[in-house]
């Protein structure tokens, strides 16, 4: 089968979505599909196979992010030509959207994964704001009616689109992931990288340094954590609230205990989540919260706000703990794992257990299904 999948993100930006495409492109490939991706184009990308990147322009408003410009001639004689039997659209927007109207026009079924809630990212539109919060829904569940199948993450987004009269047939399928990459990382690596002495627990969250991740109460739980345990707080990824954040934690007085490591490549990410002691997530937004998966695979339990998709991620005091959007309940939780060894082996080990549901060759032969449930 080809796939021809459509997204207005790609490597080498970082994102839950970009893993996710990869992910699936790697499973899909390895079962003897083609899959071909259009794309924006970045600073210093070369030529893959089966990656067609589009000129774009970098986004005002949110550094590294680069915005296609879906002008290039002969783009629908390009796809027209490789007769695809399934195109899979990964946003509402610009290059989803022109991947939808191509499959309309060449009358091949397209797939669209609702991968977040668009609605809560407005803050990144230019003059407008959040003003602009309920038009971007809008136009989402547009595109989402004019699909022919969806795919959601979690049963908290179907649900989500089914209240804003969204009709079209939906498959939940979790985003997979590579199970034992995150399983053999190496312990030493992080402790090495950034100096953090032996003994000292370190929590661990990754994901863009955006307001729509609620990272303001994560700081302020870490302020309480700190306070009743000597630990370490390591924050991967980049975005624009990474100064505030910074200033936020100096305010504070936890700026010495808090690390910002900034974007960390795909393939060193399994050696921090090796290294780290407990998982932390506070984001307000997530669909389904893929770093979470990622961590408990190798063996991290997870603290985490109850929040849409997560609440799918995390099984309460199972494999990690579902709190409340509040700083002192957060650390409350942070704390007791962290002062009970015990209770932190037995929730590692059900981590483990628990991401095996989460692999990418699972979530491959969802898709599959998918696809031929339209064709």
């Amino acid at each position: 089968m080809h796939i021809s999948m459509w997204s207005d993100s790609y490597y080498p930006y970082v994102s839950g979505v970009t893993r996710s495409i990869a992910t699936s492109r790697e499973a899909l490939k390895a079962l003897g599909h083609r899959v071909s991706l259009f794309c924006p184009s970045y600073p210093g990308t070369r030529p893959e196979e089966d990656i067609y990147r589009l000129p774009s322009f970098k986004a005002p408003t949110n550094p590294g992010y680069y915005v296609a410009i879906p002008l290039r001639p002969g783009l629908f004689s390009t796809l027209r030509a490789q007769s695809p039997e399934v195109i899979h659209i990964h946003s509402p927007f610009n290059l989803g959207k022109l991947g939808l109207r191509f499959g309309k026009r060449l009358d091949v079924p397209v797939v669209f994964t609702y991968h977040t809630m668009y609605g809560m990212y407005s803050h990144y539109v230019p003059i407008l704001g959040r003003s602009a919060s309920r038009l971007v829904e809008l136009a989402t569940f547009k595109t989402a009616n004019q699909a022919d199948v969806l795919i959601t993450p979690s049963s908290a987004i179907r649900d989500y689109l089914r209240e804003n009269g969204v009709k079209s047939e939906v498959f939940v399928i979790p985003n997979g992931i590579d199970v034992p990459e995150f399983q053999n990382g190496d312990r030493g690596f992080l402790r090495r990288a950034f100096g953090i002495p032996e003994g000292v627990p370190v929590v661990l969250t990754c994901g863009r340094l955006g307001k729509e991740k609620n990272l303001d109460t994560l700081l302020r739980s870490f302020s309480i954590v700190s306070q009743k345990v000597d630990s370490v707080l390591l924050l991967v990824g980049d975005g624009p609230e990474r100064e505030s954040l910074k200033a936020l934690s100096v305010t504070l007085g936890i700026s010495e205990r808090v690390i910002f490591a900034g974007t960390v490549s795909p393939g060193r990410m399994p050696d921090i989540y090796a290294g780290a002691d407990l998982f932390l997530f506070t984001s307000l937004t997530d669909t389904q919260g893929l770093v979470i998966v990622e961590a408990k695979a190798a063996g991290l339990p997870a603290v985490a706000v109850a929040a849409l998709g997560v609440k799918d991620m995390v099984e309460d005091q199972v494999d990690g703990f579902l709190c409340r959007n509040e700083p002192e309940e957060i650390a409350e939780r942070v704390i007791f794992l962290l002062e009970n060894p015990s209770l932190l082996r037995k929730m590692k080990e059900n981590a483990k257990k628990a991401a095996l549901r989460f692999s990418k060759e699972e979530t491959a032969r969802k898709l599959l299904e998918c696809y031929k449930s339209v064709q």
